[in-house]
C-alpha cells in the first residue's frame, strides 16, 4: 500500500516520474498496487497531483479513499475503485469481518456528493487550510522552532525542529499541562537521534485564532527545557 499523495509521516508527495516507475514495476514483476489517497483534498497550495489510478492501463491499481478526514471520522465511510470482481469479494470479505455502516448513512453521503455539496465544502476547507497555514507560518517565524518539513502541496500538519539537546518527548508531556498536544519524532525513526528534537504538529482543526498562542507556548515549553537541562 502507498499513499502518493500526503506520504505518512513525512506528508511528502510523490513526483509524476516516480509514480510511473512505479507503475512500470508493477508491469514488469506483475503485482498489484494499493493506493491510498490519503488526504488529497488536503493540496490546496497547489494543484493535486494525478492519482496513480488515473494513470493505470493495466488494472494494476485498487483505489481506495475515506470520507473520515473531510467530512467527520464518525462517518467511518470509505470507497474502492478496482474492477468488479474484487470488489464483490471484499465485499464478501467485510461482511464476515466487519458489518458495514448504516444504510441511511451511506445514502446521505450519496446524496451530499450528487448534490455537489461535497465538492463545494472541499474549496471552503482548502480556503481555511490556506489562511491557517499562513498564520501558523508566520506564528513559527517568531519562535526558536525551524520548520523542518512539510507537505508542499498542503497537508494538515508539519515537522518542526528544536535546539539541539531537547527531548520532544518530554516536550509533549510537559505540553499536556497547558492544553497542547504534538508528536514526538523518535517514534517515526528507524535510527533516531537522542534526545530527539523532531516532533510533528497537526493544525488541520485548529482554529486560525488560536494558532499563534499554540505556538507561543511551544516556544516558551521548549525555552525552558533548553535553559533546565
Amino acid at each position: 500500500m502507498i499513499t502518493p499523495s500526503h506520504h505518512i509521516p513525512t506528508g511528502s508527495t510523490m513526483p509524476l516520474g516516480r509514480r510511473q516507475d512505479l507503475l512500470n514495476r508493477a508491469a514488469a514483476r506483475d503485482f498489484v498496487i494499493v493506493e491510498d489517497d490519503y488526504d488529497f483534498e488536503m493540496s490546496y497550495l497547489g494543484p493535486s497531483a494525478p492519482a496513480l489510478k488515473s494513470l493505470d492501463t493495466q488494472g494494476r491499481v485498487l483505489y481506495i479513499g475515506s470520507f473520515s478526514k473531510s467530512l467527520f471520522p464518525g462517518l467511518r465511510i470509505g470507497y474502492l475503485v478496482a474492477p468488479a470482481p474484487f470488489i464483490a469479494k471484499a465485499r464478501a470479505l467485510r461482511t464476515m469481518l466487519l458489518r458495514h455502516p448504516p444504510g441511511h448513512l451511506q445514502r446521505i453521503t450519496a446524496y451530499f456528493l450528487a448534490l455537489g455539496h461535497y465538492d463545494a465544502h472541499i474549496v471552503r476547507l482548502r480556503g481555511a487550510m490556506v489562511k491557517r497555514r499562513a498564520v501558523l507560518e508566520q506564528a513559527l517565524a517568531k519562535s526558536c522552532l525551524t520548520l523542518e518539513s512539510a507537505a508542499v502541496a498542503g497537508g494538515a500538519s508539519v515537522w518542526l525542529r528544536g535546539p539541539d539537546g531537547l527531548d520532544s518527548a518530554q516536550l509533549a508531556e510537559d505540553l499536556k499541562a497547558d492544553g497542547v498536544l504534538i508528536e514526538p519524532g523518535a517514534v517515526f525513526f528507524e535510527n533516531p537521534p537522542e534526545p530527539c528534537p523532531l516532533f510533528r504538529l497537526g493544525y488541520g482543526s485548529i482554529d486560525s485564532a488560536d494558532i499563534p498562542r499554540g505556538i507561543e507556548l511551544i516556544d516558551a515549553a521548549v525555552k525552558r527545557a533548553v535553559v533546565g537541562r
